[in-house]
């Protein structure tokens, strides 16, 4: 009898910590590829490499306070596989927050999150995460304003009649003491449409640099407090049967608060996917990043993006894929790179 009471208190003892995080699940990608790159510079040499794309584990959990309102967290650690470093210096480098959710009032979280203006189109990237990301190569050719911020604070409302609205901004980092300091600011705000194959997004990405707010305005050009960074976008997306079609058109509008000189910029994004059968698919996609204007001067730092790819699902969990990208740029400053990609991922 002794021995029964001991036995049920050790089994007691061990399954405790699993019910206590009885709401907490584990998800995440292990994605790997081999890439040959070509940096396409005069008196460079093509390269093989063993590349991490954005392979994460996410652990989230939720606790239902009743009333159609829940308490929801969420912690995302992006990971180099090649090396089992953290991606960027940080553990925690994805979306990472504390927030409720209403069936009502939509959702409100606090943490380190992704813009309004960046959640409204990444979807739409056929390469998303992998070679051929139309926020790579010469520093990105669209991604400049698709940032996630420290100190976020984001909204996001419940589904109505296949619209959603949501909104972002920041707290700013400006040392508390310092008497009249010009104070940073962001304000991000999407409104998207689905219903049935449909998908149509607005969003805008206004960002105002503060004394010393830089480290929460991720993605901002300025370096001068005053200094404004500002971004439009519509994108879609129609998806039916086998295929599947998405645009961006986005506007990127910079000012100087010192000299008030003001350049813009056009971007564009084509991409789509053909599934040839249940397990296999062929992607492509075409970008623009377009020629800074300012003063009526046009400049010759565009670029295009050529990327054309094959995938292959050997299971519900797993994948395999190929794909070639091509860069070239106006300038004959710039390089023109290239990346024959092979990867394997694994979703979990």
């Amino acid at each position: 009898m002794q021995k029964k009471i001991i036995v049920l208190a050790i089994a007691a003892a061990l399954t405790a910590p699993v019910l206590a995080f009885a709401e907490a699940s584990v998800s995440g990608q292990a994605n790997m590829s081999v890439d040959m790159v070509n940096p396409g510079a005069t008196g460079t040499d093509s390269v093989w490499r063993l590349d991490s794309n954005q392979s994460r584990i996410i652990v989230k959990g939720s606790d239902d306070l009743g009333g159609g309102m829940s308490a929801m967290w969420q912690a995302d650690a992006r990971f180099s596989m090649d090396t089992g470093n953290a991606a960027n210096a940080r553990l925690f480098d994805g979306n990472s927050f504390l927030g409720l959710k209403s069936d009502s009032l939509g959702a409100l979280a606090v943490g380190r999150i992704d813009t309004a203006y960046k959640s409204s189109t990444r979807r739409l990237d056929v390469f998303y995460d992998v070679a051929g990301d139309n926020r790579a190569s010469l520093g990105g050719l669209m991604g400049r304003h698709d940032s996630r911020n420290d100190n976020a604070l984001n909204y996001t409302s419940p589904n109505l009649g296949g619209v959603t609205i949501a909104f972002s901004t920041v707290f700013g980092n400006e040392t508390a003491t310092t008497s009249g300091a010009a104070k940073g600011s962001l304000i991000s705000l999407a409104a998207m449409y689905e219903q049935g194959g449909i998908y149509a997004t607005v969003a805008i990405d206004n960002k105002k640099l503060g004394d010393s707010a830089t480290g929460d305005l991720a993605g901002a050009t300025g370096t001068t407090s005053g200094d404004t960074d500002n971004a439009f976008k519509v994108g879609g997306g129609y998806k039916m049967d086998a295929f599947a079609v998405n645009a961006i058109v986005e506007r990127q509008t910079a000012k100087a608060n010192l000299t008030q000189v003001e350049t813009t910029k056009t971007n564009v994004y084509v991409g789509g996917k053909f599934n040839i059968s249940g397990t296999d698919a062929v992607r492509a996609a075409f970008t623009k990043g377009g020629a800074s204007s300012s003063g009526g001067v046009t400049a010759t730092d565009d670029a295009t993006q050529l990327a054309v790819g094959y995938e292959h699902g050997m299971s519900k969990a797993t994948s395999v894929y190929a794909s070639y990208v091509k860069t070239t740029a106006n300038s004959v400053a710039n390089a023109n790179p290239s990346t024959l990609s092979l990867g394997m991922k694994h979703a979990f």
